[in-house]
């Protein structure tokens, strides 16, 4: 079984550089290796690596084009061949040197003296034109590195420096950008100083400790700095000479594929649909307009033709993690996970579930005139209307109906399945089929009757229908309502959430996907080119007695997690951002109190770390830092709220200093000087190099970073909000 696992393995990493290529164990040990050769395949793969080649050459020389460089060099050597041979460019201490290394190739002895001058030229005006381009671009990355401008209020004016380093930026940016030009631009994650760290980390947990337990803390925190830390700093330090970023590796390894708690609930998350408002009602065509524009969407990242973020259409974020929103799909080891990534695969295709059947919808088909091409919106409708008619007529046996129940499982547990079960014959060929999907589908046959069920359904849905390790999920309801569930080791919810909004938009742009009458425009018209269509393939499984055991304890697990979850959506109507700005609050920062509020009110006068992420995609490679929310001037303004005897002018004053107190603390963890950040980063970093097992060393590495509940809290932000809107503000 041990060959089998290898094997396994082994396929999985080839089939993630070709998918032509195919290596199979057999239970005595022997290897067979399959090669598929497919003409149309490998002119397209031929069409991808020469792309990759050329914008590999552009990213790297970027600002400098293609047109940039064949006109400046063509007026260098047309200056050149024209000019004097006394001048200076023929002449000069430049030319001459370029003349010897000429003679350093003797067939260029044998060309025309003017062919050699053109030749030399053009060598020259490139060489030129590429250290510019360096230069540019490490100016620009020096500028990138500044974020004073972070620090500037809600309506304050910038200042005269501010005003002209935005104005560098804009000139060295380049015009219409692809998406990964800035990447090598961009600053690199700094390594905070040690003491910086540990002193907000102080700061951070002092409203959780007794005055002596902090001074305990405190005493460790110091012989941390005396005995481990300044070798663990050191070790960082090192490790930013050979990475691009010291964080972004360990992260995602030992934060989200380390873990073997299960990844539904505790890891995936869900993004809901506009809530008055769909399409159509239809679910055949929601799910064909969904698929059809993501299918979009990815063309753009595929061809780096997507626009990069840039704040204030100036300041450019890292674009990494747009590469593996899809073809990628996470693979369960027995210690450690992997996030595969297939390349992109000229005959792309949708993995599609209902009533626990799994559907392959391919997304290219031959036209009426013999040529590939993508599939059309209105046959995309049709395939899916098949689909829930053939699975209303032959839904999934017992068992074969549960199998994605394994990937929300305990990952060693769903590991060891795999590796048992489906490593050969058709239960490998289903399962590769559902992971190197581009994406996934899954259509429920059950409207959810409140917003509070649709959301539980596309978190965890049944615990087992969703395939939780694909990457994304588009979830679609019978009344055309819809959702998404992302699994979040490859990128973070900001990412997806860009691309759903872009999917969501795609529907309604240039008319909208879809007919007054709720169908795809084209379905059943004559005039509509109809490709050769053929019915979605069906995957099969040979599931025995013990298979479905294992199955079945999946299923007792996961419905166990899905029970102890509480998920309650609330509408607050009685006062919005707009009242919390005129009072000149953040609005982030007015909510992140109400909940420590409501959960010191909930839980018998306890306090909770909590943490809010932010994002640190200004540097390359950069992810997700914390701001601990918790502080002080927070936990000051908690107590004046319970406190009766407080008056609302200090309430106020106290809210006022929280509010202003957090804001800081985001904008610092934002600009990734680790001040309040680096306890989630760069702790991380030191607990893991130095393995140690011991609690208080684990408390200081990981900053106690207590979970807040959200169930009951949230019960109560009506209760709390009322006394908040009742302060004079102004």
């Amino acid at each position: 079984m041990a060959e089998a696992a290898a094997g396994a393995r082994l396929d999985a990493a080839l089939m993630s550089i070709r998918g032509d290529i195919s290596i199979v164990c057999s239970e005595d040990g022997t290897y067979s290796f399959t090669f598929r050769f497919n003409p149309r395949s490998f002119k397209e793969n031929l069409k991808r690596t020469i792309f990759r080649v050329r914008k590999a050459a552009l990213n790297t020389f970027w600002p400098l084009t293609p047109g940039i460089w064949s006109g400046v060099t063509t007026v260098v050597a047309m200056r050149v061949v024209t000019a004097p041979q006394s001048s200076w460019w023929r002449s000069g201490a430049l030319a001459s040197f370029l003349w010897n290394v000429d003679n350093m190739f003797p067939w260029e002895k044998h060309l025309p003296t003017q062919v050699r001058v053109a030749w030399l030229s053009i060598v020259a005006g490139s060489v030129g034109l590429v250290g510019i381009s360096f230069v540019q671009r490490s100016i620009l990355r020096c500028l990138l590195n500044y974020q004073g401008w972070m620090w500037l209020e809600h309506g304050q004016k910038p200042s005269t420096f501010t005003k002209l380093w935005f104005g560098m930026v804009k000139a060295l940016s380049g015009r219409n950008p692809s998406l990964y030009n800035f990447q090598g631009c961009l600053p690199s994650l700094p390594v905070p100083p040690l003491r910086q760290t540990t002193d907000k980390f102080l700061l951070s947990v002092q409203p959780l400790l007794t005055p002596e337990e902090f001074e305990e803390m405190k005493g460790k925190v110091a012989a941390f700095h005396k005995n481990e830390g300044w070798k663990l700093q050191l070790f960082l330090h090192l490790r930013t000479f050979y990475t691009t970023s010291w964080l972004w590796e360990w992260w995602e390894k030992y934060v989200y594929l380390k873990g073997r708690s299960p990844i539904m609930v505790n890891s995936n998350y869900y993004v809901l649909d506009a809530i008055s408002y769909k399409p159509t009602h239809l679910q055949a065509a929601r799910s064909a307009g969904l698929l059809l524009a993501a299918d979009r969407f990815k063309a753009l990242v595929d061809w780096e033709t997507l626009e990069p973020i840039r704040l204030q259409k100036t300041i450019p974020w890292c674009m990494k993690q747009y590469e593996r929103i899809f073809d990628t799909t996470r693979v369960p080891g027995k210690e450690f996970d992997m996030v595969l990534h297939f390349e992109n695969d000229p005959n792309r295709y949708a993995a599609v579930s209902r009533k626990g059947v799994w559907y392959k919808v391919d997304m290219v088909v031959k036209g009426a005139n013999g040529k590939w091409r993508t599939v059309l919106l209105h046959e995309l409708e049709k395939q899916f209307e098949w689909i829930i008619k053939d699975s209303d007529a032959r839904p999934a046996p017992e068992g074969e109906d549960a199998i994605a129940a394994l990937t929300g499982w305990n990952r060693t547990r769903w590991a060891e399945a795999r590796e048992q079960f489906f490593w050969e014959g058709m239960n490998k060929e289903s399962l590769t089929m559902i992971e190197k999907a581009f994406c996934h589908i899954h259509m429920y046959d059950v409207t959810p009757s409140d917003i509070q069920k649709q959301a539980k359904s596309l978190l965890h849905g049944d615990g087992k229908s969703l395939w939780f390790d694909k990457s994304v999920t588009f979830g679609t309801y019978p009344n055309g309502k819809a959702g998404l569930h992302a699994e979040h080791s490859y990128a973070d919810a900001l990412t997806v959430a860009h691309m759903w909004e872009w999917v969501t938009t795609e529907e309604r742009m240039a008319g909208g996907m879809y007919r007054e009458d709720g169908h795809c425009k084209g379905y059943d018209e004559p005039s509509a080119d109809q490709g050769t269509l053929h019915n979605p393939m069906r995957a099969t499984w040979n599931l025995d007695i013990e298979s479905k055991k294992v199955i079945t304890q999946a299923v007792t697990a996961n419905n166990e997690i899905c029970d102890d979850l509480d998920l309650v959506i609330m509408t607050h109507s009685a006062f919005g951002k707009g009242f919390m700005k005129k009072a000149r609050i953040s609005p982030d920062a007015f909510f992140q109190l109400a909940m420590q509020l409501a959960y010191k009110r909930d839980s018998n006068g306890k306090r909770a770390l909590t943490y809010e992420a932010s994002v640190t995609r200004l540097f390359a490679q950069g992810r997700t830092e914390t701001v601990r929310s918790l502080s002080n001037e927070s936990a000051a303004f908690v107590d004046a709220m319970l406190d009766p005897s407080t008056t609302p002018a200090d309430r106020v004053a106290k809210l006022k200093a929280a509010a202003e107190q957090h804001a800081n603390l985001y904008k610092v963890s934002s600009r990734s000087t680790m001040c309040v950040c680096s306890d989630r980063g760069h702790s991380f970093c030191s607990v893991w190099i130095e393995e140690r097992a011991d609690a208080y060393t684990l408390s200081l590495s990981l900053c106690a970073s207590t979970i807040l509940h959200y169930t009951k809290p949230l019960y109560h932000l009506a209760l709390l909000v009322s006394p908040l809107a009742s302060l004079n503000l102004t």
